[in-house]
C-alpha cells in the first residue's frame, strides 16, 4: 500500500466526505491520511483527520504558513473546502495537486461583479437587474449567502443604489424559483470531463440538507458551454436558478470547488473520489454513468470530546 497525505483547507464538518475518500484509496492500494487545516479545536473532522491550527484567511502570515504545512506533512493533494481557500491553494499548485481551476478563473470568480461580467462576456444567461423590486443585493466578495440584502420597497431599493454602499454589492432581481447546482470534474489535462445535476431541496445555513439528482436539459446545454471555456478544470459547481417569469435558467454563481452537496451524485453513482485519485495518478478515467432522481438527506452525527 502506498501512503498518500491529504490537506483539507476549511472542511471541519467533512467527515463523510473524508471517509469515503479514504475507502476510495483502498481501491487504489492508497493508504490515505487526512489533515485538514482550521481555526479552533474539538471539530468534527478531528475523528478521521488530524487537525492543523490553521491562520485567518485575512492574516498575512497564511500564505507561508500553508506552504510550511504543505512542506512539513508532505502533502500530495490539497483539496479546498472555503470559497477563501481556492485561490491560497492555487498559489501552491506546483508543490501539490489542487483540483481546481487556473489562478485567474478563480479570481474573476471569487467576486460576484467580475462574475457578472465574465457570464456576460461568454453569453452565458444570468439574473438581470431590472431596476426595480423585488431586488437582491449580493455583497462582492461575499460566500453561504452571509450579508445578503433583499429589496421589496422601490424606495428602499433607490436609496440604496443612491449610496456608497452599492459599488461593492452585485445587485440582480430577486428570482424566485428552484435552484440546482451541477457537480463538475475536468481532469487536469482536460481530457475526461464529467457533471451530475441536482435540484438544492432544502438548505441550513447555507449548506444544502436535502438534494435530489435530476435531469434539466436547458442546465446541461449550458453546463457544457461553461465547461468548454479555457482554464475551467479541476472540481466545480456550477450554481443556478429558475425564473418563472419567462421559464429561463440563470448561472448564479461557478464555484471552483467541490460543492457541500456533492454526495448526492456521488450516491447516484458518480465516483468523484476515484476521478480526482485517477487524476492525481495519472491514470485513465474510466466511464461514469449515474442515476437521476436519487434523494440526498442529510441527518447530524454527534462527535464527543473529553474535556
Amino acid at each position: 500500500m502506498k501512503n498518500i497525505n491529504i490537506l483539507f483547507v476549511g472542511g471541519s464538518k467533512r467527515y463523510s466526505f473524508a471517509e469515503k475518500l479514504i475507502e476510495a484509496g483502498k481501491e487504489f492500494g492508497l493508504t490515505i491520511k487526512i489533515y485538514s487545516y482550521e481555526m479552533g479545536e474539538d471539530l468534527p473532522i478531528a475523528d478521521i483527520a488530524t487537525v492543523i491550527q490553521g491562520k485567518f484567511f485575512s492574516s498575512a502570515e497564511i500564505m507561508p504558513h500553508l506552504e510550511l504545512v504543505v512542506n512539513k506533512y508532505s502533502i500530495d493533494i490539497a483539496i479546498p473546502f472555503h470559497d477563501q481557500a481556492i485561490y491560497l491553494l492555487a498559489c501552491l499548485s506546483e508543490k501539490v495537486f489542487v483540483p481546481t481551476c487556473n489562478k485567474s478563473l478563480i479570481s474573476v470568480f471569487s467576486s460576484k461583479i467580475n462574475s457578472s461580467e465574465f457570464f456576460k462576456k461568454h453569453n452565458i444567461p444570468f439574473p438581470p437587474f431590472s431596476g426595480k423590486v423585488p431586488a437582491i443585493a449580493k455583497p462582492d466578495k461575499g460566500s453561504a449567502s452571509r450579508g445578503i440584502k433583499k429589496f421589496h420597497r422601490q424606495s428602499d431599493l433607490v436609496d440604496f443604489l443612491s449610496s456608497d454602499k452599492q459599488s461593492i454589492y452585485e445587485i440582480q432581481d430577486l428570482v424566485s424559483g428552484p435552484e440546482f447546482s451541477v457537480d463538475c470534474y475536468i481532469a487536469m489535462d482536460r481530457k475526461f470531463k464529467y457533471f451530475a445535476i441536482r435540484q438544492r431541496l432544502e438548505t441550513l445555513g447555507g449548506e444544502v440538507v436535502k438534494s435530489r439528482t435530476v435531469d434539466m436539459p436547458s442546465i446541461k446545454i449550458l453546463s457544457d458551454q461553461i465547461l468548454k471555456i479555457p482554464g475551467m478544470r479541476g472540481a466545480i459547481t456550477l450554481q443556478f436558478i429558475h425564473d418563472e417569469r419567462d421559464d429561463s435558467y440563470g448561472l448564479m454563481e461557478i464555484n471552483p470547488r467541490f460543492g457541500g452537496g456533492m454526495l448526492t451524485s456521488w450516491g447516484a453513482g458518480v465516483p468523484w473520489f476515484h476521478i480526482m485519485l485517477r487524476d492525481y495518478l495519472g491514470i485513465a478515467q474510466e466511464p461514469v454513468h449515474h442515476h437521476n432522481n436519487m434523494l440526498m438527506t442529510r441527518s447530524f452525527r454527534e462527535h464527543f470530546f473529553r474535556g
